[in-house]
């Protein structure tokens, strides 16, 4: 277990263009989810192929920014519950508290198939955590579930529909949104097990957002930030080396989109 807190003072700067603000100064800025208080909690990938320099960064209402938890692999998916973070780091799952200790919430061997790439990460209302292992992101992909119980078992493998998952999230009626690395957007049925195509093009295809029937979706490889509404698929921001995984704010007006080689958060004001 660590507990590491320290501080700085965060800079923001205003684009004119798009009426947004920019967080800037972060190293590989992977995934972020809002805390209960408004903050804004931040997965640092860090330094390429150097082990144990990621960690998780918060971004309070006043602009500070501090380290909740550091000595990470590569922590990619953030999600909440219950005061705690759980977020995939290369081959595990981490359970963070907000005080920073941290520990192993669902290890390597714990999985019925060996972890590869393990992503994104979102919860059901009732606790139930679903991971993707996008593979070698082009195929050899899973998407797991993590009980409340510990369990690890395999929702869905690899296979002509899903074969590289990336961005999850569930919505309502027991469904779960699938953004495939190939670019593909997909519904799953948790009630009957199956997958459809909702739409494609999302070339790298990394977050995914949703409120009132809209659909918002990242590229990475493009850069683009995306919504799908009514089988119409429009861009929102285009202004990303690499826009990562999304999440809205908990009040539905914000969306935040970290930008992994730009190492910059934006908020995006929702109509």
């Amino acid at each position: 277990m660590k507990k590491i807190i320290t501080g700085i003072l965060l800079t923001i700067i205003f684009n004119v263009c798009y009426s947004n603000e920019i967080i800037s100064g972060f190293k590989m800025p992977e995934s972020v989810a809002e805390g209960p208080d408004g903050s804004i909690y931040l997965s640092e990938i860090g330094e390429r192929d150097k082990d144990k320099d990621g960690k998780i960064t918060k971004i309070d209402k006043n602009g500070k920014v501090s380290t909740v938890a550091e000595g990470l692999y590569d922590p990619k998916g953030i999600v909440f519950y219950n005061d705690k973070l759980y977020i995939t780091d290369r081959d595990a799952v981490i359970e963070v508290n907000l005080d920073g200790s941290w520990g192993v919430y669902a290890g390597t061997m714990s999985f019925p198939k060996t972890p590869v790439f393990l992503n994104d990460i979102d919860v059901s209302e009732s606790g139930d955590l679903y991971v993707t292992d996008t593979g070698d992101f082009d195929s050899g992909g899973f998407v797991f579930l993590i009980e409340k119980s510990g369990k690890v078992s395999v929702m869905f493998e690899g296979n002509s529909k899903i074969k590289a998952p990336n961005g999850i999230l569930p919505i309502a009626n027991s469904k779960l949104l699938i953004v495939d690395w190939g670019g593909d957007l997909l519904e799953a049925d948790l009630k009957n097990n199956k997958i459809k195509k909702i739409a494609d093009g999302f070339d790298g295809g990394d977050g995914l957002a949703y409120n009132n029937g809209v659909i918002y979706i990242s590229s990475w490889k493009k850069g683009i930030v995306y919504s799908h509404e009514n089988g119409v698929t429009k861009i929102i921001d285009d202004n990303y080396e690499a826009a990562a995984d999304i999440a809205l704010s908990r009040d539905k007006k914000t969306l935040i989109v970290p930008d992994m080689k730009g190492g910059t958060v934006t908020l995006i004001p929702i109509k």
